[in-house]
């Protein structure tokens, strides 16, 4: 051992001092480290992070009434980056107890599109935005149109002239485009070479006086300018600005100039734009800086791109708002998407909740809601467009629009001049064309001779239920993603057919037609061959019967509700209390469907309104009258065995056999027989294979997979090859060929 060397118990008493030592500081140095990272997760006072907290206090709402404007350019029309503006600017302004202002920006007099600025007051109505004073408001900044204010923007021009903050450019375009080209090809910078910045003011003023033209550029600092931001925090360019003009040689001011001077003069306190202007911000700062006043707050939204990253293009769907109108986009449905491009909105902290951005029901808001919730956190970067979001809200908004409509006649103005006329003269049209004879030759696709009587005075179009009627028509209009509009009449009424010689058909045609005419004795056929109803295997109240004595015992429970009591609400509940009364045995199962039935029996088991709502709309009468003609169908079938030969017959005169391609038993269809049926989905013929399994209903998928907007194929099982094509109702009706 080392003459310097502990004795072994010493050192393990060292280091055992030292172990302990060493670990009190660790134990330290971690404290102080949770210590922190609790101050980041639960704004705890345990220690303080000064980036943080400025990164609070410039998203959080100031406490006095804020101004802001928006200021579009008639040079073209609304599209969703410059509503997202608008609408983050309103409720800025709304959301303080504070003023929007709307300005026209028209100084690019070469590009004014004529009829730009009477569409943006129209769209921006249409969305639901309202402004406190713009050019058909009065108010106490006017005019709110620029080239109504050239006086003032020469007024503060001349001082910064007389200032030397400003001089006169007396360089023709010509000479200016000379310049660019020659500095491009040798690869410099294209900034004003300063030709005109050293003309003594007295010679400037001379060759003003004689009438020589001239434009007025701003000297900028030869140091780049910062720029203080909601959304970026500091930004500062590496280069400095050019002198650029500020009044052009028509004496109209420029973009940069005119809207400096007007934020000052309306009194403007926040600025809320697009990303694509934080480049010019400090062209801005400058110019409020040359004037000694204070600029407004700055706020600079993500820049919208696609989902290649790509900025979205006019030739982009989503850009213009006639695309969302003639789709059949809610206008609250809109405002609710444009404002999650970028905005974070409450989060879980303030709500306690896991969402980050939240209304009362998450992210389906009102604009009220939003005006309630709204803050300053936008996201920095990219914002990606994706309408899928949009189909979402439509079809939540759509469930909300009962309890909107009422309070909002402007949105019921909108939606009755779009959509509800439209339909109403489509229909209209229809029915004159089938009353014009006896035997007209109607289009195939739309099944006419499926339909009844024409009801007097439909209900489906009184008030009460306009809502459910705007509702049906839109969710159509987004099942087939594609507007149909209502289709142009000869003079004489005729439909004018498109391609294929089809009318374009609105999609809601379909769902609500049984609303609007009486059900045929085909149309309850071709239904209940489609709905795979085994007639032969009924049961009410696990009693075997025949589907005809269940229809007469439906009759008989709803017959004892009363007028007072027909309501969807009470026939909801009725129907209920007996959902599983009636049911179709399946071996030694039985699958209780009270509902299906009614569906049958009341509207030809078509898709729209719910059951309840529907008999609410036909009347206690009808809706009786229609079962009654339901079981006298049923009662073709004869019940028991004998609906095997109801079964067989029915697809002959289904909705595909009546137009007069297929012949029922033992007619064969040929290929392409159906290409008029449905032209916006490929035609094909698809051949089933059906197992000898008597009154057993057989699904099977083309090629094993499910087909998009094709349905599923449905057929009875019988002995026979089958061919199907596809029919209206996206269903497969099939016409049998003996084997």
């Amino acid at each position: 051992m080392r003459g310097n060397s502990l004795p072994g118990q010493q050192l393990w008493s060292a280091y055992g001092r030292w172990k302990a030592l060493t670990s009190l500081r660790r134990s330290q140095e971690a404290s102080h480290i949770f210590q922190q990272r609790l101050c980041f997760s639960c704004s705890s006072k345990l220690s303080h992070n000064p980036d943080r907290q400025a990164r609070e206090n410039r998203v959080q709402l100031p406490d006095t009434p804020c101004r802001t404007r928006f200021a579009p350019s008639p040079t073209g029309y609304l599209h969703l980056g410059s509503l997202r503006t608008a609408l983050f600017n309103y409720l800025l302004a709304r959301a303080t107890g504070g003023q929007f202002v709307l300005r026209i920006e028209d100084t690019d007099q070469s590009r004014l599109v004529p009829d730009a600025e009477s569409k943006l007051y129209e769209d921006l109505k249409w969305a639901g935005l309202s402004w406190d004073e713009g050019p058909d408001v009065n108010g106490p900044f006017g005019p709110y149109r620029q080239s109504e204010r050239l006086p003032l923007y020469h007024q503060h021009a001349a001082e910064l002239l007389a200032e030397g903050k400003a001089y006169r450019c007396f360089c023709t375009p010509e000479a200016l485009e000379e310049h660019k080209r020659i500095a491009n090809a040798a690869g410099q910078p294209t900034l004003y070479p300063g030709t005109c910045s050293h003309i003594s003011p007295a010679e400037s003023e001379e060759r003003a006086h004689k009438g020589e033209k001239f434009a007025i550029r701003f000297r900028s600092a030869k140091t780049p300018t910062a720029v203080r931001d909601i959304v970026y925090n500091h930004f500062r360019k590496k280069e400095f600005e050019d002198d650029y003009i500020i009044i052009k040689r028509d004496g109209f001011p420029t973009y940069h100039f005119a809207n400096v001077v007007d934020d000052k003069h309306m009194e403007i306190t926040h600025v809320i734009r697009g990303a694509e202007w934080l480049i010019s911000t400090p062209k801005h700062v400058e110019l409020y800086n040359a004037f000694g006043w204070a600029p407004p707050q700055f706020g600079h939204l993500g820049l919208l791109v696609d989902e290649n990253r790509q900025k979205l293009s006019k030739r982009h769907s989503g850009v213009s708002m006639t695309w969302y109108q003639e789709h059949g986009i809610l206008p609250q449905t809109l405002l609710n998407f444009v404002a999650l491009l970028g905005w974070r909105g409450r989060d879980a902290a303030a709500t306690g909740g896991a969402k980050k951005k939240s209304g009362p029901n998450g992210d389906v808001m009102s604009l009220d809601e939003m005006v309630d919730i709204f803050n300053l956190k936008f996201s920095k970067g990219d914002i990606i467009v994706s309408l899928s979001k949009l189909s979402f809200l439509q079809t939540q908004h759509l469930k909300l629009l009962p309890q909107t409509l009422p309070s909002n006649p402007s949105l019921l103005a909108d939606l009755q001049t779009r959509h509800i006329t439209p339909f109403m003269d489509f229909l209209s049209s229809v029915e004159s064309l089938r009353s014009r004879s006896p035997s007209p030759e109607f289009p195939s696709s739309l099944g006419l001779h499926l339909l009844g009587d024409r009801i007097p005075n439909p209900r489906i179009f009184s008030a009460p239920y306009v809502a459910d009627l705007v509702q049906i028509i839109l969710k159509s209009q987004a099942h087939l993603a594609k507007s149909t509009t209502n289709p142009p009449t000869t003079p004489e009424g005729n439909l004018v057919p498109c391609e294929h010689n089809h009318p374009r058909t609105p999609p809601a045609f379909f769902p609500l037609r049984y609303l609007y005419w009486t059900l045929s004795p085909s149309a309850l056929r071709s239904s209940l061959e489609t709905s795979c109803i085994d007639i032969s295997t009924v049961t009410v109240n696990s009693q075997p019967c025949s589907l005809s004595q269940a229809v007469d015992w439906l009759i008989g429970e709803l017959k004892g509700i009363s007028e007072e009591e027909w309501t969807k609400e009470y026939i909801s509940l009725f129907l209920a209390q007996r959902k599983e009364a009636i049911g179709f045995k399946e071996g030694e199962k039985v699958t209780r469907n009270t509902w299906k039935i009614c569906r049958w029996a009341v509207l030809a088991g078509e898709e729209g309104l719910t059951v309840p709502l529907s008999m609410e709309v036909l009347g206690k009468e009808e809706t009786v009258r229609r079962l009654e003609a339901a079981g006298e169908v049923a009662k073709e079938g004869g019940g028991g065995d004998g609906g095997d030969a109801f079964a067989a017959g029915v697809v002959g005169e289904g909705a595909l056999g009546a137009a007069g391609a297929g012949t029922g038993k033992g007619g064969e269809v040929e290929a392409g027989s159906w290409t008029d049926v449905l032209p916006d989905i490929e035609m094909g013929d698809i051949i089933l294979e059906m197992e000898k399994k008597k009154n057993d209903c057989v699904r099977r998928k083309r090629d094993g997979k499910s087909q998009k907007g094709r349905g599923e194929l449905v057929g009875s099982a019988w002995s026979w090859r089958c061919k199907a094509s596809v029919c209206h109702r996206r269903q497969y009706s099939v016409s049998c060929i003996n084997k």
